[in-house]
């Protein structure tokens, strides 16, 4: 089910809501398996199988969980994480795998063409996580319906943010959860309402140029960067709209998701990029395999090393494809170089040439991100900087500039809507701001939209 529908917004939630809070003044274990279930019911609208991919995940899991609070056993978690990694491997990578077998080898196996389930990536990693917090008796114990919402609570289950054990599973357990807050309530259906006008207004609108630009970018400059741009701006305000309408819903139940987002765009350099960029992302990478390979505990090239392989394997988490460990090297590679000059030799770049530079070696990299194969990266990077010819189409452009600048203002100059949330204040011009960009967004919904990160 997707959150720009009319489905959702007038059937799913305020359904999910009302019945939530109906059943947690009564009980507190009802109000709780009402809400897991919805979230199933969510995640099945997609395709109903995923819901069995999802409750086998939960319950190998919670398996191993039991086993690890009774003997805190290395073996064991090393177990558990292997078996997510295969069970991630076999639907996100086998025919990567296959086809790259045949290739090197002149094998024939088959292909499967294995139907993703949506958020994989996401559920698997958050799992993972909670297995290493029980092994290292950071965690305390929880119950089961607790962890079961954890996992599968709806607003962050198909494309985050990747929220932490401790984190989340605290607030599930607290009483002031079961009783409707207005200002949470207010302030949620506010967020809700900018990240759906950055979806629908801004990313699904850069999206029009962006997909027939890689389709055919031809050999025209302007249309090479044009394109390129607008799949700079198009998963920005995609990726981040998603993040403020879960965190949104989450506001409805009282629960406050993480920040994942913090302008991005105006980082001064690519490490700083990455501390604003998927933030939830970047602390897992961080915590689950760049400071168990060693971190910055080690020598000078192995801290390089280490931070070249985290970002090599977040390339291949983006998706089974050479495009995704291209784009992971690329930033691996920026990342070494960067802490090379700032913490080797304490070198510092001024902040406006440090801005342009991370910004423009962000928007090549994301043309290795959406291209849907390397002949088409190629054929908008000749575009960009070996064009036969500088074209501009008239009326169209002067369309197609203001939402340029438009995307522009709100990415540069205004606060994101994270932070406008914390300083939220239940008053008649918010009121009327969230109706505005609610009902201008539902005029809108007229075709399938889902978002880029459902691919991951």
């Amino acid at each position: 089910m997707l959150f720009p529908t009319f489905t959702f917004l007038l059937g799913f939630l305020p359904l999910t809501v009302l019945v939530y809070y109906f059943l947690a003044a009564r009980s507190k274990s009802a109000s709780r398996v009402w809400l897991i279930l919805a979230s199933f019911v969510f995640y099945s609208w997609f395709n109903w199988s995923y819901s069995l991919i999802l409750g086998g995940s939960l319950l190998m899991n919670w398996f191993f969980a039991q086993l690890l609070w009774k003997k805190q056993s290395k073996t064991l978690l090393t177990l558990g994480i292997v078996c997510n990694i295969l069970l991630l491997g076999y639907f996100k990578y086998y025919d990567f795998f296959i086809e790259n077998i045949n290739t090197l080898f002149g094998a024939s196996f088959l292909f499967k063409h294995i139907l993703l389930p949506l958020g994989i990536s996401f559920f698997t990693f958050q799992q993972i996580s909670f297995l290493q917090l029980v092994y290292s008796r950071v965690l305390k114990k929880y119950s089961f319906s607790t962890y079961a919402l954890f996992v599968c609570f709806f607003p962050q289950l198909i494309a985050g943010p990747i929220v932490l054990p401790d984190e989340m599973m605290s607030q599930f357990d607290k009483k002031e959860s079961l009783t409707p807050q207005a200002r949470n309530i207010a302030a949620g259906f506010y967020l809700f309402s900018l990240g759906m006008a950055k979806k629908i207004l801004l990313a699904d609108c850069f999206a029009e140029i962006a997909d027939p630009g890689f389709l055919n970018a031809g050999a025209e400059l302007l249309t090479g960067w044009k394109t390129a741009l607008a799949y700079t701006f198009q998963i920005y305000f995609d990726f981040s709209g998603y993040c403020d309408m879960a965190m949104g819903i989450g506001l409805l139940f009282n629960i406050r998701l993480p920040k994942n987002f913090q302008s991005p765009y105006r980082a001064e350099n690519i490490a700083d990029f990455w501390r604003r960029w998927h933030i939830t992302l970047g602390r897992f990478l961080m915590t689950g395999i760049y400071i168990p390979l060693g971190g910055n505990r080690c020598g000078k090239f192995r801290n390089c090393l280490n931070l070249f392989i985290t970002f090599l394997i977040s390339g291949l988490w983006h998706g089974a494809s050479w495009l995704f460990v291209l784009w992971g090297m690329f930033h691996g590679i920026a990342l070494v170089l960067h802490r090379i000059w700032s913490k080797f030799l304490h070198l510092k770049m001024p902040v406006l040439p440090g801005r342009i530079m991370t910004f423009l070696f962000v928007l090549l990299t994301w043309v290795l991100f959406r291209a849907a194969d390397i002949s088409q990266a190629k054929q908008l990077y000749k575009a960009m900087f070996l064009p036969e010819k500088f074209a501009l189409s008239g009326n169209a452009d002067l369309k197609t500039g203001a939402l340029f600048l438009a995307g522009a203002f709100i990415i540069f100059f205004l606060k994101p809507a994270v932070d406008l949330e914390e300083k939220f204040k239940p008053t008649v011009a918010n009121a009327l701001l969230t109706i505005f960009l609610l009902t201008t967004s539902m005029f809108f919904f007229v075709k399938y939209s889902p978002f880029i990160y459902f691919n991951f």
